[in-house]
């Protein structure tokens, strides 16, 4: 065997050990029990972040809900401002509006009875042009308000296209009514009561409030909050239960089916929210209500004039 052929037999058999040896070594892998254990692992890091996000979720939507009463906040300070009042609850046909305190109040015998007397009923006939497009021109819709024919009921035909009009500031993001339903709802009375020229809230029939003569303090009187839309809701455009409210029911409560029946029925607060809703004071304050507020509490934060001679409210009276 000559040198050559040598050299040969010795690489062939240094190499083939080498592969041999390659061959025996572990190769990496997954075994079955490590990915059972990386998919479970998966599973529950799953099940913690899916509740997570729907709490962000959540709070994404009541930060939108909040930002649309800071809106509407402002605007009602510039419509008060340009005005010298508050804009009306709602109003009827040849309205005669009146500054608080010169409005009429119950067992008042200088009251015109017929006035005392007259209320809101949540049915499409009247005219019912109401706080709502007040705002229109302070929230970028100036041409909506002038679309709107003030001399003929909201539900005339000259008022049906921008009675179907959606404007995005009067919609909270959970609401999943019509897109034509207002989402919040200005306070006209503390109690249980239809819209009438006598309520107690900040925003009522046929009246205007001067905000500087609120005996309470703006600061302490709710003015605006979040509503459920009933069936039959009439829309933005209506002042009827659709754009109107009372604390005379518990936040969230459900009314019975008959109370709905009941033209005059009003209704309470209520959102989509998880626990509560928003509400906005009269000072521009947004903030979110239990749904377990003490119920003397929560009217008294809606009754424009409760104060006692002492400073006291009736609620701390209770």
């Amino acid at each position: 065997m000559n040198a050559a052929t040598h050299r040969r037999l010795v690489r062939f058999d240094t190499s083939h050990t080498r592969k041999r040896r390659a061959d025996q070594l572990p190769r990496p892998g997954v075994s079955l029990v490590e990915v059972i254990v990386v998919a479970l692992i998966v599973l529950i890091l799953l099940s913690l972040s899916i509740p997570f996000l729907r709490n962000m979720r959540e709070l994404t939507r009541r930060s939108n809900c909040d930002q649309n009463l800071v809106r509407l906040s402002l605007a009602m300070q510039s419509y008060s401002t340009d005005q010298g009042h508050l804009p009306t609850g709602t109003a009827s046909f040849n309205a005669t509006f009146r500054l608080w305190p010169e409005v009429p109040s119950p067992g008042d015998p200088v009251a015109d009875v017929a006035e005392t007397e007259l209320a809101i009923t949540s049915v499409a006939e009247g005219y019912h042009h109401n706080w709502v497009p007040a705002l229109l021109p302070y929230v970028d819709q100036t041409g909506l308000f002038q679309s709107i024919d003030f001399t003929a009921s909201v539900y005339a035909d000259s008022n049906r296209l921008s009675r179907e009009t959606m404007v995005p500031v009067f919609r909270c993001p959970a609401d999943d009514s019509a897109p034509t339903n207002s989402s919040y709802a200005g306070l006209h009375h503390s109690v249980a009561s239809p819209i009438g020229t006598s309520n107690d809230g900040l925003l009522f029939l046929n009246a205007w409030v001067r905000s500087e003569e609120v005996p309470d303090g703006m600061s302490a009187t709710i003015l605006l909050g979040e509503k459920l839309s009933f069936p039959g809701d009439l829309g933005w455009l209506s002042g009827t239960r659709a754009t109107l409210r009372n604390s005379g029911h518990p936040i969230n409560s459900s009314p019975e089916e008959e109370q709905l029946e009941d033209l005059r029925f009003v209704g309470g607060l209520g959102s989509r929210h998880f626990g509560g809703a928003s509400v906005l004071k009269g000072d521009g304050a947004v903030t979110f209500l239990s749904e377990t507020i003490d119920q003397p509490l929560f009217q008294s934060m809606v009754n424009r004039n409760d104060r006692a001679a002492d400073g006291s409210s009736e609620a701390d009276a209770d």
